[in-house]
């Protein structure tokens, strides 16, 4: 008996907190809002994303990863360059630096930072990420 009441009031419970919650559905047709940002019910606008930074072959950029995002997380490079970033992590735990197609994979310990070199990859859009956190901390080096 005991077990059926709290099979039944859980659930219920759990409901009740996500809707006092205000768990709510995406607003927008893309997903990129939850809920109306102002009184007069417009979405939260997304931040502009900064134009892509242009690579030249081997020149050293800097990539940085802080606040569990790359920054900046767009790249343009020619086909062929030779590849120079110097990655910082400015966070407090481990990331990695990991280019789509597994040529390179290098860990960027708390507070350190690491060189990673490679050739920029054939033309297209290659995504590079942080192993331990993909969702968050992804980003693009566009080869023309």
């Amino acid at each position: 008996m005991l077990r059926r009441r709290l099979a039944v009031l859980l659930p219920t419970l759990a409901i009740l907190a996500l809707a006092a919650s205000g768990c709510t559905l995406p607003t927008s047709d893309d997903g990129g809002g939850y809920g109306p940002a102002k009184a007069d019910g417009q979405l939260i606008k997304p931040k502009p994303k900064p134009p892509p930074v242009a690579l030249k072959s081997g020149v050293p950029a800097v990539l940085q990863a802080e606040n569990s995002s790359w920054a900046p997380g767009n790249y343009v490079v020619g086909r062929g360059a030779n590849i120079e970033l110097k990655v910082v992590n400015r966070d407090q735990t481990q990331h990695s630096f990991t280019l789509e197609g597994g040529s390179v994979s290098k860990i960027v310990p708390s507070g350190g930072q690491v060189l990673v070199t490679f050739t920029a990859p054939g033309p297209g859009k290659h995504r590079f990420w942080c192993k331990y956190q993909q969702q968050e901390m992804q980003g693009w080096i566009t080869v023309t």
